[in-house]
């Protein structure tokens, strides 16, 4: 369920959470406070399991949103905020569990923390030391990962969507990064740009997301199964498409930026972005 590894740090594994939390003070790795926090997280993804029918948008708001678990208020409160009908809930699940872990960090006295939960972080440094955060986007590009170093404290979310990842996708991205001031947000503005960065062409194999799971939280919406080899056309006019929704979010003050990737094709939103 949770392991301390060498370096200090801990990995949490429980239902779907995937989970590796950093935690110190004064630059020390504090892994029994990562413990707390683990803890802290299994109990409250075990409170919102029983609002799964409202996570996955089949069911809707009944009661006061305060009476909800926390992780569930932030998933909804994020996905309302980026205004796609199509999103549930579900969109924001990763980030809101990285949110929750890092706040709980900081309440038992941490300085410096960085919750990775499968791709989706939440890191604050309160003592506004830069946090430099590595983001896989494509196995095919000479340079597989980017680093982003943030010193902004109002950013404390970044998150990836695309093909290959943990979730269904609707588009072609190889990696949709949202950069925002929480990872719940984040979480949903990266999967609101995976799906937006997209484009027709019959070398896309697309089915219905129930075929791969009766589950699903989008029944009725085709996702992406493989990408197949596309025009130079083809992939600028998808890299296009995810702009535009990226542009749209940043200029309402939603994201702080935004990095699209199609396999060694690289844009960012805003275009000043520091990345290497």
């Amino acid at each position: 369920m949770m392991n301390q590894l060498e370096d200090g740090r801990v990995f949490l594994e429980y239902g779907p959470i995937r989970m590796l939390m950093d935690v110190s003070i004064k630059v020390q790795r504090q892994p029994e406070l990562a413990f707390m926090v683990g803890l802290d997280v299994i109990e409250e993804f075990k409170r919102a399991c029983e609002y799964m029918s409202l996570i996955k948008g089949q069911d809707r708001v009944r009661e006061s949103v305060q009476n909800y678990p926390i992780s569930v208020q932030k998933m909804l409160a994020a996905v309302k905020r980026v205004g796609d009908e199509t999103l549930t809930p579900l969109a924001a699940v990763a980030g809101a569990f990285s949110d929750i872990a890092l706040e709980k960090a900081l309440a038992l006295g941490a300085e410096r923390v960085i919750i990775n939960n499968g791709g989706d972080i939440a890191f604050k440094d309160i003592r506004g030391n830069p946090i430099k955060i590595g983001i896989p986007v494509s196995k095919n590009s000479p340079t597989p990962f980017l680093t982003l170093m943030i010193s902004d404290k109002n950013v404390t979310g970044i998150c990836t969507s695309g093909i290959g990842g943990r979730s269904f996708t609707k588009g072609i991205a190889t990696a949709a990064v949202a950069i925002a001031e929480n990872a719940t947000l984040a979480d949903a503005c990266a999967t609101y740009l995976g799906n937006e960065t997209n484009v027709e062409d019959p070398e896309i194999i697309r089915c219905y997301a129930e075929e791969i799971d009766s589950e699903t939280d989008i029944p009725g919406h085709q996702i992406t199964l493989k990408v197949g080899c596309l025009s130079k056309k083809k992939i600028y006019s998808a890299l296009l498409n995810g702009m535009k929704a990226a542009e749209d979010i940043y200029e309402r003050h939603i994201i702080w930026g935004s990095i699209l990737c199609i396999d060694k094709e690289i844009v960012t939103v805003p275009s000043e972005i520091n990345i290497s």
